[in-house]
């Protein structure tokens, strides 16, 4: 008997113990940076509307005079003249993306300042700027939201995406980043003046708070 009263005394004791640690719970606890990152560099991917003729190289799309205007001067007319370069980033959260026009299109000389008398100096533009599934010439589709500017046509002009991270819209992660640029070829009154034309897009990713 005595060994049988020790058994149950130890099992009584272990019990309490246990009790009492589980009052005393530690708590394990962390947190993962937000962090959202845009490429360094571009490559081209497609192209929209006959501009095979024209180069990429670097961050300068250089489009040929014969898609901007004749030999009088005369806007070439057509179908949008566009292509769409790619590079690769990485974001984890909520952010907004914004794209800003420096010149507000397609210019030549000072953006603000108006065209000489019976000239026009200004061609309007469309830009996007979205995370691309990475897929190629009309088969890509935009991951989330686009930034997107239909009609270019004022310095500084921007629009501005929020991507907000939900159950249905995951972060990006790692993942392809898209740029489409595209001349829109209306018809113009006047004839174009001789120039370089030139336009910076500018493309700013913003964590949310």
């Amino acid at each position: 008997m005595k060994i049988l009263s020790s058994v149950i005394a130890a099992t009584a004791l272990l019990a309490v113990a246990g009790a009492a640690s589980a009052a005393d719970p530690i708590t394990i606890g962390g947190s993962a940076e937000k962090f959202c990152t845009l490429p360094d560099s571009w490559t081209f991917v497609s192209s929209g509307g006959g501009q095979l003729n024209g180069t990429f190289s670097g961050t300068t799309w250089t489009i040929p005079e014969s898609a901007l205007a004749d030999a009088s001067s005369v806007a070439v007319t057509g179908s949008e003249y566009a292509i769409r370069v790619r590079g690769f980033g990485a974001c984890n959260a909520s952010h907004t993306i914004r794209l800003q026009s420096t010149n507000g299109g397609l210019v030549t000389g000072a953006p603000g300042d108006p065209a000489p008398t019976g000239f026009a100096k200004r061609r309007t533009m469309h830009y996007e700027a979205y995370w691309s599934d990475n897929g190629v010439g009309a088969n890509t589709v935009a991951f989330g939201p686009k930034a997107a500017i239909a009609t270019v046509s004022t310095p500084g002009q921007q629009a501005v995406a929020n991507y907000n991270v939900s159950g249905s819209l995951a972060p990006p992660g790692n993942r392809a980043f898209d740029i489409r640029l595209g001349m829109l070829r209306g018809a113009l009154s006047t004839p174009l003046i001789a120039g370089a034309y030139s336009d910076t897009v500018i493309v700013t990713i913003a964590l949310a708070s």
